[in-house]
């Protein structure tokens, strides 16, 4: 047998109440008979909370003419992309010289080394025999870094390539390919 908590004795009777009263109320709607209604456990009470809700007051807009309400607001305006001329670009401080040069002295670094380490020859005897088209590979690169600054197209970052990156690996070959020269 259960043992159940002291409870104030008109607390218990309600409940005892409650209880017979759920108990056949159950016992009719399974069409039980009444006495079968004492053999099932009493019913727990249930605590309600009622949440009562009223629609928020509609707020008034102020009126605007029908000509303001029917044409959007026109779009902000487009950067315009700004265009640098030759001058400005080739100048000392200018972002060509140096953007052309790094990526030249990265490309040519990059092919002295190779053709070095797979023909035996000296950068002199490659330039020598391949003047043309070294000559034309060095145009068709500096024309291609010199377009888009002339356009004043914005470097940007992509991935782990950056302006800066770039920068530096174009110092380390003007270095490089310096020192090819040097030793050789």
């Amino acid at each position: 047998r259960r043992r159940t908590p002291k409870v104030n004795t008109n607390t218990q009777t309600l409940q005892k109440k409650n209880t017979k009263m759920a108990s056949m109320t159950f016992a009719k709607k399974m069409n039980l008979a009444p006495r079968a209604a004492t053999r099932f456990a009493p019913v727990a009470r249930v605590n309600r909370v009622v949440v009562r809700a009223a629609p928020e007051p509609e707020q008034v807009a102020p009126e605007t003419p029908a000509s303001e309400a029917a044409t959007p607001p026109p779009p902000p305006p487009a950067p315009a992309a700004k265009s640098v001329s030759l001058g400005d670009a080739m100048a000392f401080s200018g972002s060509a010289p140096e953007t052309i040069n790094g990526r030249l002295a990265m490309l040519g670094f990059i092919a002295a080394l190779g053709a070095e380490a797979s023909s035996g020859e000296t950068i002199f005897q490659q330039v020598g025999d391949a003047e043309p088209s070294i000559l034309f590979a060095f145009v068709m690169f500096a024309a291609a870094s010199l377009i888009p600054i002339l356009k004043g197209v914005k470097k940007e970052k992509f991935a782990f390539f950056s302006p800066e990156a770039e920068m530096l690996n174009g110092r380390a070959a003007m270095i490089g390919f310096a020192l090819l020269l040097a030793i050789e």
